[in-house]
């Protein structure tokens, strides 16, 4: 009874969301800091996995917590929320990281296959930025980031991958003019080519978000490219 008491009225320190696909390289020394207090913002590693039929809940250290969970399951969406919330955790930032793996073959791919694609990354940018949005329309700030890349002639990606980028791009377009009345900044990044193992180029990834985030109410981007 007391615990619940004091969680109540205790002060909640700001977090980052980084959720979707292949994040671990992201995470490493993804620091960002508070706005207002200038301290390290705590990081959730939030990593799809379809499998799993529970929210799965390690702490890494005291500055990142990994969590494996369908993110396209609402329910584990909520659990996620619930769990932020009671370790007195307030997203300020939610960074969506879709699949980048581009198929060799589109036309070799199956129905299933494509179904599969669309629900690991369409809709879960979707349901990722549902869930994020709510709380933070409550504490009138938040910031969402949507990486992606750009939708026409990319020589990097197929048309599979280029239509699921297109359609993030439209989504983040979308919650932008809805939500950024409302104090939430939306951004999509676009990126010419994932290069998830190359130090320099996931730290330029790291800079951006920071710069994003920082931005003041008065220069917000919508759209932004790092090539």
């Amino acid at each position: 009874m007391l615990k619940t008491i004091f969680q109540k009225f205790q002060k909640k320190q700001g977090c980052v969301v980084i959720a979707g696909h292949d994040i671990e390289l992201l995470d490493q020394n993804f620091v960002i800091l508070d706005k207002n207090e200038q301290s390290p913002l705590h990081v959730y590693q939030a990593v799809h996995d379809s499998s799993v039929q529970n929210i799965q809940v390690n702490r890494v250290n005291d500055g990142i917590t990994s969590v494996r969970l369908n993110l396209v399951n609402t329910e584990h969406l909520k659990s996620l929320l619930k769990y932020i919330a009671s370790h007195s955790h307030s997203i300020e930032l939610c960074v969506f990281q879709p699949n980048f793996s581009s198929a060799p073959n589109i036309e070799a791919l199956s129905l299933e296959e494509i179904e599969h694609s669309w629900q690991t990354t369409g809709l879960s940018a979707v349901s990722v930025s549902q869930a994020v949005i709510k709380p933070m329309l409550k504490q009138q700030r938040g910031t969402v980031i949507f990486l992606g890349a750009p939708s026409n002639n990319s020589a990097h990606y197929d048309v599979l991958s280029q239509s699921m980028f297109a359609s993030i791009r439209a989504l983040s377009q979308s919650l932008a003019r809805e939500f950024q009345p409302k104090g939430i900044h939306v951004t999509y990044c676009m990126l010419e080519k994932w290069d998830g193992q190359n130090q320099h180029f996931i730290s330029s990834v790291k800079q951006v978000c920071q710069h994003i985030y920082q931005q003041p109410n008065t220069a917000w981007s919508q759209e932004l490219s790092v090539s």
